[in-house]
C-alpha cells in the first residue's frame, strides 16, 4: 500500500519532531543544575577520532595470452610419367586420299583447303599404344589452342571388314552429330603432356589395319578431317594412362 502524504508534509514534520527534542534535552539539563542561570563548568568530552581505514591494495590480473597454432601442409603433386616410345608410329594426312571435307547427313564428299583441317597434312605424329586391353591413338606435334573443339577417332580394318569404329570429343559439343560417337565407358579422349590420347574400341589383340583419325566440324553438319594408318602386327607398346596423366 502506498502512503497518501506529500513529500512537503513529511518533511515538515520531521523538522518540527526535531526541534521538540530539541527542546526536550535543553529542559532536563536545566532541570538537572537546580535551573541556575550560571554556565556549567563540566568539560565537554574530547571528540572521538574516527579510526583510520586502510585500504586493501588491489590486485590486477595478469591478461591471459592466447597462442595460436597454425600447421601448414603442403601437398605435392605426383610427376606425370613419361611417355613410352612406341614403334608404331606414322603421320596424319601423308597424302591427298587422307584428307577429306564430308557431310554428315549424306556422307557426300566435299571440296575444301588445307586451312580447313584441323592440322596441316602430314605434320601431327601419330603414335600406337595399348592400354587395359584396348588400342590408344596419339596424337603430337601441333598446337591445341589453335586447333579448337576436336573430335578423335579410330577403327580397325580385318578380314571381316570396317570394325570398331568410334568417336569422342575433347570438349562438349566437339562430336555433334557424329553417328560414330560411343558410350562406351572407357573410350575417351585425354589431352596431357601436349599429347591427345583416344582410347579407342579396338580390342588389343585385334590384327589389321589400324585407322587413327583427327576431326573436327567446319559448320553445324559438316566435318573435315585427316586419318593415318599403321599395322598392329607391329606391335603397340603399353601405357600407363593414369600415370602418364597424372
Amino acid at each position: 500500500m502506498f502512503s497518501t502524504s506529500s513529500p512537503a508534509s513529511r518533511n515538515s514534520n520531521r523538522r518540527f519532531t526535531q526541534t521538540a527534542l530539541m527542546l526536550g534535552v535543553v529542559a532536563l539539563i536545566a532541570a538537572a543544575c537546580g535551573g541556575s542561570d550560571s554556565e556549567s563548568t563540566s568539560a565537554a568530552p574530547a571528540p572521538t577520532e574516527p579510526p583510520v581505514t586502510t585500504a586493501a591494495p588491489t590486485t590486477t590480473a595478469a591478461p591471459t595470452t592466447t597462442t595460436t597454432t597454425t600447421t601448414t601442409t603442403t601437398t605435392t603433386a605426383p610427376t606425370a610419367a613419361v611417355i613410352p616410345d612406341s614403334a608404331v608410329v606414322t603421320a596424319l594426312g601423308l597424302d591427298p586420299t587422307m584428307t577429306y571435307k564430308v557431310d554428315l547427313a549424306t556422307s557426300t564428299q566435299l571440296e575444301f583447303t588445307d586451312d580447313e583441317l584441323p592440322v596441316p597434312p602430314a605434320t601431327a605424329e601419330v603414335r600406337w599404344y595399348t592400354y587395359q586391353e584396348r588400342y590408344v591413338v596419339a596424337f603430337s606435334n601441333f598446337d591445341f589452342s589453335e586447333a579448337g573443339p576436336l573430335c578423335p577417332g579410330a577403327s580397325i580394318f580385318t578380314d571381316a571388314g570396317w570394325e570398331f569404329v568410334s568417336n569422342a570429343p575433347t570438349e562438349a559439343g566437339a562430336c555433334e552429330g557424329f553417328p560414330t560417337v560411343t558410350t562406351d565407358p572407357l573410350v575417351e579422349a585425354r589431352i596431357c603432356q601436349g599429347t591427345l590420347f583416344y582410347v579407342t574400341l579396338v580390342p588389343s589383340e585385334l590384327q589389321g589395319t589400324l585407322f587413327g583419325t583427327l576431326e573436327a566440324l567446319a559448320e553445324p553438319g559438316i566435318l573435315v578431317g585427316l586419318t593415318s594408318t599403321a599395322e598392329s602386327a607391329l606391335g603397340a607398346p603399353e601405357i600407363d594412362l593414369d600415370a602418364v596423366c597424372s
